[in-house]
């Protein structure tokens, strides 16, 4: 909803306060008068732009429009209800959550000494986790985590359930365009048509995606740098987050031999970036470093004080 002290009385923009107001953000109804103010006012106020389908209106205020809205929402909602019910991974007996974690890790631990640890059942990133293993064919599906780094943030992208046949980079990098083309412009292209995929991104006019459509991932594949984070022991010698682009071939090697030697938690997470941006990327994740360290401190030092407080009163 709309915060009353951002309305401008005289339909003045909000952002320069200069021209008179031309646009209305569907999601959080602040005026702009250009483009550039509207993009401005969506890194100000984090708002992605799109219109929030469950907001609160009243029943006075609610429209034809609104109605059908609210009927496609449930619509949608049952659809997708339905499709897990059919989902053939879940109904497979063999594919038990218990079971198939424990085939994951036993396969990636023997023949890639891959470690994969598993977060408790209530965790976020554990719920989320669509990673898979079929027992028939002894194939494991993958939820990979990328998280392109553009314009000094991070464009954070999911692909699941794809087999580890289909994980190299360069695989992974057209299914990503190919999903950034089936959303923005609705067409529905296959990730091996590298040609029409490359054709189809040109028309991506969107403002948001302007840096995407000029940052070409799968352009020049020597181009991009590569990061992963590291875990346990593995952190001391390599540190937080190390570089990968040096030792893999982006044609080649899937993620197995990516994170080969390392621990994974839940599922593979890589930092993708131009190799021109390799010194930003590393600034800002040691950035994150510094300020996850800093919050894992604060609460050592909380739990601290509580077991003191506890040891007074008894």
């Amino acid at each position: 909803m709309l915060n009353p002290s951002l309305v401008s009385p005289n339909k003045k923009c909000i952002m320069c306060k200069l021209n008179t107001i031309k646009y209305t953000c569907p999601r959080c109804q602040i005026k702009t008068c250009s483009l550039d103010c509207c993009l401005k006012h969506k890194k100000h106020f984090k708002c992605n732009g799109q219109r929030d389908r469950v907001s609160f209106k009243s029943l006075t205020d609610m429209n034809d429009l609104d109605l059908l809205s609210d009927y496609r929402l449930l619509e949608e909602i049952n659809r997708r209800v339905e499709i897990t019910k059919r989902d053939h991974f879940i109904k497979s007996g063999l594919n038990e959550q218990t079971r198939y974690q424990k085939l994951i890790q036993t396969k990636l631990k023997t023949e890639h000494q891959i470690q994969v640890l598993f977060l408790p059942k209530f965790s976020t990133k554990h719920k989320s986790n669509k990673m898979w293993m079929d027992k028939v064919t002894n194939e494991i599906y993958w939820h990979i985590e990328c998280k392109f780094f553009i314009n000094d943030e991070f464009y954070e992208w999911t692909t699941i359930r794809i087999p580890t046949s289909k994980t190299t980079l360069k695989q992974i990098l057209l299914k990503f365009h190919s999903d950034l083309i089936k959303t923005h412009l609705y067409v529905d292209i296959s990730s091996d048509n590298e040609k029409e995929l490359s054709e189809r991104l040109n028309e991506l006019s969107s403002s948001e995606l302007q840096s995407l459509r000029e940052k070409n991932f799968f352009k020049d594949l020597n181009q991009l740098s590569v990061w992963i984070e590291n875990f346990g022991i593995k952190r001391k010698g390599y540190g937080h987050y190390e570089e990968k682009s040096q030792h893999i071939d982006f044609k080649t090697d899937t993620i197995d031999k990516i994170f080969k030697d390392r621990t994974i938690i839940e599922y593979p997470t890589l930092f993708i970036s131009l190799t021109d941006d390799t010194e930003l990327m590393r600034n800002k994740l040691n950035k994150t470093e510094r300020t996850d360290d800093i919050s894992m401190k604060e609460e050592g030092e909380l739990e601290s004080e509580e077991e003191e407080e506890k040891k007074d009163k008894s």
